[in-house]
């Protein structure tokens, strides 16, 4: 005889104590994360302000789009994206190729160097990046004067404060991806470089042939994280420039930033939250099926 196919409500009943266990967690995550990205999808079609909430359909996304501020820091995020990601990705992934290959010691001593900027924060990082940058006293345009240079206002300038942002985030952020590489790199097997050592491949062939496709998946993770990551920009923009000069350094985080919590007006920033979490959805899936097509 055939059995009988338990039915949805009979593996409730019987597996009813592992969804009691996991219901805190799953209330968890409705109040903290899914109620406020429903919340905040209903705000943007309203004008929500301190005094007022009216429904006023899409006239919040109507308006960004003949925004130049909205339009200025939607594009400054893909230059952030074009100019960091590619930067940290290759930057993390020699230096875990130089750190793997030394003893184990030495390799704890250089995860915790690039680690500890992750760990201290962008606003320490950012108290000493612009001590670094100052126009007169900094680090930086002593060395410039050094050589026979005039001092820059690295901060001030168009042509240097999105470079200068960059480079800060370069600094604060290698860590976790260095530590990731690292992690996959030592799980690779030896047995794999060992033969292709005898076939008479060098360093950089391994690294190209045998290192790279094998972290496939481990590079994807590390890609679409920090796309993510870079998207998300915020504080470090806010504690060296301000957006500025001329809005070339304001990015998505801050203007929803300074939108809501300057400005007042929460509606217009869910709706640049909206449209900024649809764009790095996009990206992301992007980045994914772009890597199962490689």
């Amino acid at each position: 005889m055939n059995e009988k196919k338990p039915t949805l409500r009979s593996i409730l009943i019987k597996q009813r104590w592992a969804y009691y266990f996991l219901l805190p967690g799953l209330l968890l995550l409705v109040v903290f994360n899914v109620y406020p990205v429903m919340k905040t999808i209903y705000l943007s079609f309203t004008n929500y302000t301190l005094t007022t909430k009216d429904f006023i359909g899409l006239a919040n996304f109507t308006k960004l789009f003949s925004d130049q501020k909205f339009l200025q820091a939607y594009a400054n995020c893909f230059k952030y994206v074009l100019l960091l990601v590619p930067a940290i990705m290759m930057f993390s992934l020699l230096i875990a190729n130089v750190l793997v290959r030394a003893r184990p010691w030495i390799q704890s001593v250089f995860r915790g160097a690039f680690y500890l900027p992750t760990v201290v924060g962008g606003v320490v990082i950012a108290a000493v990046w612009i001590w670094i940058f100052h126009p007169l006293n900094g680090l930086l345009n002593y060395v410039v004067n050094a050589f026979g240079g005039e001092a820059i206002t690295w901060l001030a300038d168009v042509r240097y404060a999105m470079p200068a942002v960059c480079l800060v985030v370069l600094t604060w952020t290698l860590g976790t991806p260095i530590i990731i590489f690292m992690a996959g790199m030592l799980g690779i097997s030896p047995e794999l470089y060992e033969s292709a050592t005898i076939d008479g491949a060098t360093r950089t062939q391994l690294f190209f042939h045998i290192t790279i496709p094998v972290l496939k998946p481990v590079i994807v993770f590390v890609l679409t994280m920090e796309i993510i990551n870079v998207f998300q920009l915020w504080e470090v923009v806010y504690l060296l420039t301000n957006g500025g000069p001329s809005y070339s350094t304001m990015s998505m985080g801050f203007l929803i930033y300074n939108t809501a919590f300057v400005s007042g007006k929460y509606g217009l920033a869910a709706a640049q939250g909206v449209i900024l979490t649809l764009t790095i959805l996009l990206f992301s899936w992007l980045s994914l099926k772009a890597s199962k097509e490689a």
